[in-house]
């Protein structure tokens, strides 16, 4: 998503005539990763679903929402014909795998309730309600899942604090089927933590984030789907500048490429950066030619890292192309090469 409005430090008035948040049109981009760029659909000032929240999986349509997790109109938009069919929602939407013909709608446990999970058709109406109290003994839903490819089944995670509230601490991942059946359990990889789905790393293994309670940590592991042992990805990180993860506040997703795995990282006072991860676990960062130091991560396309910051002096983030190989970088959208910029971005789904 990208809009012509080009920021200015407080105080600075914008130049008589140019775009204003209050007057801008956004336009919604496809971008390729040669850079050729096609846009899709402009939404006026005053439409607030511009979040770019998903791709369905066969890649047709575009998900658009207020943002992460805020109630209000979400559009689904079909990239064939341009037609948009808007639908309200409360919580986090996505859509159902593999084609995206209905939506999941998620909230998250709340401190005293679990969180729930529904499934809705294009109009709003409740399909089905998963039941998320106790997943089958394993405990209350986080409101985090991950669904499978061929939209069979959903892998669901526990939210067991192990406080007054809920005592019990053991966590799992728990697989269901459509229709909310229990198949199997698996016991989370880390004692004492709660681990969301994040993704999927290969067809039958997926990345889990997997926080300590109380504030003790976090690391990635990749789990089986088989029960087989999980791996761990990262050491864990005690977000408090441990050698290995100077600067490093969080990680919770990664890429792969020919050129090593790259994560999106937290830095201090609400910056972010990429970087590498090492043999034993910890990050190193990594400075992206052209590019001002907190830089966002979108992903990964042919093995080149699609990240979002600001290229030059002032004026909006840019989407950019870097290439690990080479360490090279190219703009694909944003200043300079057509100004205003770049609010959000989505890659295009692939098979893992």
């Amino acid at each position: 998503m990208w809009s012509p409005v080009t920021p200015h430090h407080p105080g600075t008035p914008p130049v008589p005539g140019e775009p204003t948040p209050e007057t801008a049109t956004q336009v919604l981009y496809l971008v390729s990763p040669a850079g050729e760029r096609y846009p899709m659909a402009e939404f006026g000032p005053a439409e607030i679903a511009t979040h770019v929240s998903d791709w369905s999986g066969d890649g047709s349509h575009v998900l658009l929402t207020p943002g992460y997790g805020q109630d209000g109109q979400a559009i689904s938009l079909d990239l064939r014909t341009g037609e948009r069919t808007s639908f309200p929602v409360t919580g986090t939407a996505r859509y159902t795998q593999p084609n995206g013909r209905a939506f999941l709608v998620s909230t998250s446990y709340n401190g005293a309730e679990p969180g729930t999970l529904t499934r809705i058709d294009a109009s709003g109406n409740v399909q089905m309600s998963y039941p998320t109290e106790d997943l089958g003994g394993a405990g209350q839903f986080s409101g985090d899942y991950l669904a499978f490819p061929d939209g069979t089944q959903l892998v669901l995670s526990t939210a067991n604090l192990g406080n007054e509230v809920v005592p019990r601490s053991d966590n799992s991942l728990v697989i269901v089927g459509n229709d909310g059946s229990i198949d199997r359990t698996l016991p989370v990889p880390m004692s004492n933590a709660t681990c969301a789905p994040v993704k999927w790393w290969t067809d039958k293994v997926l990345l889990a984030h997997c926080e300590i309670q109380r504030g003790g940590g976090e690391q990635l592991w990749t789990v089986p789907l088989d029960g087989r042992k999980p791996t761990a990805l990262t050491a864990v990180n005690t977000h408090d500048d441990q050698p290995g993860f100077e600067g490093n506040y969080g990680n919770w997703t990664a890429f792969k490429t020919a050129n090593g795995t790259f994560l999106p990282t937290s830095g201090a006072c609400g910056t972010s950066f990429v970087s590498k991860l090492t043999a034993d676990g910890h990050t190193e960062r990594i400075h992206i030619p052209g590019v001002s130091a907190s830089v966002g991560l979108a992903g990964v396309s042919a093995d080149k890292l699609m990240v979002v910051g600001q290229v030059g002096c002032g004026g909006g983030n840019s989407l950019v192309s870097y290439d690990p190989a080479t360490n090279t970088s190219d703009v694909l959208l944003g200043a300079p090469i057509n100004g205003g910029g770049v609010e959000d971005v989505r890659l295009y789904p692939v098979t893992p």
